[in-house]
């Protein structure tokens, strides 16, 4: 996708997660237990103005570099809607070429902004849109590159993985939109599988229910989605998905 492209989407579907959470703000969000609409507006701003700083300060900033959020909720939107303003400025401003800090070590450039702010505020939206029992559909090339994204952080290498013999040195296909990902399960960590890996199960389904389904928004084998193989190389990743969206 063109960065263009993740700045229109990131505007609008920021305006749908704000027109669904003014409708009932304290409405109970489904896929994140004990959070209000509003809790899901509050997190979204803390992290788009997280962003801005990390690309401005090129690093991580400290806590008292951080802004405080509104303690009325009647001034919430109003914060959330400045938030994201600036993070769409300063995206536009540098343009994804820019080094900036991110917490992907493969990716130090503005660009990783770009494309994950895009799909953070998709997957929220669709967390507050759930709240009034609606769901806008995710566009397919979208979810598509969602779950290529997806996939990148599941198998990096970030140090911290525990250790899960369960389904170990077997093989995962993940299939949507006319591709598929292979990943190979290993005692700490998840790898891109090896050339011609033959996959010991399957998940396939639309584009955008195998993002949420990654994303935990979605159990397996809900809606398009199909789960095919050994059953305990699917629980064991369904372990190490659960790890990764924790």
């Amino acid at each position: 996708m063109n960065p263009r492209g993740y700045l229109d989407l990131i505007r609008a579907d920021s305006d749908r997660l704000l027109l669904a959470a003014a409708r009932n703000p304290g409405g109970a969000v489904p896929s994140c237990p004990g959070w209000t609409a509003l809790d899901v507006v509050r997190h979204v701003g803390e992290v788009y103005e997280h962003k801005v700083l990390c690309m401005e300060l090129g690093r991580e900033p400290h806590g008292d570099e951080r802004v405080s959020q509104p303690d009325a909720a009647s001034d919430v939107m109003a914060w959330f809607t400045a938030l994201r303003d600036t993070l769409l400025h300063r995206l536009a401003a540098l343009g994804p070429e820019r080094k900036s800090h991110t917490w992907f070590p493969p990716d130090q450039t503005v660009g990783f902004w770009f494309r994950r702010m895009a799909h953070e505020t998709a997957v929220h939206r669709v967390d507050v849109e759930l709240s009034c029992g609606q769901e806008t559909p995710l566009a397919l090339e979208f979810a598509v590159d969602g779950v290529d994204e997806f996939l990148g952080f599941l198998t990096h290498d970030f140090g911290d993985g525990s250790e899960h013999l369960e389904g170990a040195d077997r093989t995962v296909a993940l299939c949507c939109g006319g591709r598929q990902w292979s990943v190979t399960l290993r005692e700490t960590q998840v790898e891109r599988a090896a050339e011609g890996a033959v996959p010991d199960a399957r998940i396939e389904g639309e584009p955008g229910d195998l993002l949420l389904h990654l994303w935990g928004r979605l159990p397996a084998d809900s809606r398009s989605l199909v789960s095919s193989g050994d059953a305990t190389v699917l629980a064991a990743l369904q372990y190490r998905l659960g790890q990764e969206t924790q």
